[in-house]
């Protein structure tokens, strides 16, 4: 497909969004073997919580801030981290 181009089957649209998201992210985390070892690293200790819900939370958590050791300017993945805590609260609140 030429540059300015639109896709139009849904593989062009994902080969599209892969070329893209994976240029992206690469520049903004790094190399994906260092942020699925740094969150292989975290989400052992995760796995501890006996809570399952709240296990996911925080797991989802580990995988922002493994990507914050290799960019914490990325204020995207702050946010991320923010509205997770949320979610965790609301889960809580929800149980009282």
């Amino acid at each position: 497909m030429s540059e300015g181009e639109c896709p139009n089957s849904l593989l062009e649209q994902f080969d599209a969004a892969y070329a893209n998201v994976t240029q992206d992210r690469r520049d903004i985390y790094g190399a994906p073997e260092d942020t699925y070892r740094r969150i292989a690293a975290l989400r052992s200790v995760v796995d501890e919580c006996r809570d399952a819900q709240i296990r996911e939370i925080l797991g989802m958590v580990v995988i922002k801030v493994a990507r914050l050791v290799q960019s914490p300017e990325h204020l995207d993945s702050w946010v991320d981290v923010a509205g997770y805590a949320r979610c965790g609260v609301m889960l809580l609140n929800d149980r009282n």
